[in-house]
């Protein structure tokens, strides 16, 4: 019996364009692809969405390796704000039917220039943040533990009184579906721009008959 819906943000809640972020790291003289290529984010991009730094030593760390004399919290969260091309307003509201009768929980690795405007009421249409689509955030800053490691969802089943059986994870990085997959929780895998709403619904259904 599926109990709690554990949903990544980036590709799952809002749709990703990691081709204009690189486009405005690039802009201001930063290479992208050493910081966030294929094998994942490192260095100090690394840092800041483990909470081993803050947001304002990520524009230090910024301004020194563009060679600027100072990158303001604007600058670098418009470069982050990249990633987010839309947010699918029939996924808002499938996820409020599904709080209605499943616990929500936010598990993302992310950083403090994202949260920052998906906690505001800029987040969407209907004017209201991400912490009303869910009703716990696991964000990696936060928490200082990052996807697909396990502590991250040992943390969170943990810190919200879950069993691993009861939940079904939504993301789409498959190497994150299957580090919670190996724990126990069901993992569904979100491909690229796909609309899962439906796939989701009947995935419940199937689990919990």
């Amino acid at each position: 019996m599926i109990k709690n819906i554990l949903s990544d943000m980036g590709g799952v809640v809002f749709l990703q364009d990691t081709q204009e972020a690189f486009r405005r790291f690039r802009s201001y003289g930063l290479d992208p692809d050493f910081y966030m290529g294929a094998y994942g984010q490192k260095d100090f991009f690394l840092d800041v969405e483990t909470g081993k730094i803050d947001a304002d030593e990520f524009c230090r760390r910024m301004a020194e390796a563009t060679g600027r004399d100072h990158i303001s919290w604007d600058e670098a969260q418009y470069c982050w704000l990249g990633f987010l091309k839309s947010v699918p307003v029939n996924r808002l509201h499938f996820l409020s039917k599904l709080k209605a009768n499943y616990h929500l929980c936010l598990l993302t690795n992310t950083n403090p220039f994202i949260m920052g405007f998906t906690r505001s009421n800029r987040f969407s249409d209907d004017g209201r943040p991400i912490s009303d689509y869910f009703d716990s955030p696991f964000c990696s800053y936060e928490i200082k533990r990052y996807k697909p490691n396990p502590d991250f969802f040992e943390y969170a089943l943990e810190a919200d009184g879950m069993k691993a059986d009861e939940c079904i994870f939504l993301d789409d990085s498959l190497k994150n579906v299957q580090g919670a997959e190996a724990l126990g929780i069901h993992g569904f895998h979100v491909a690229p721009d796909e609309d899962w709403t439906t796939r989701l619904a009947e995935t419940l259904s199937r689990l919990n008959a």
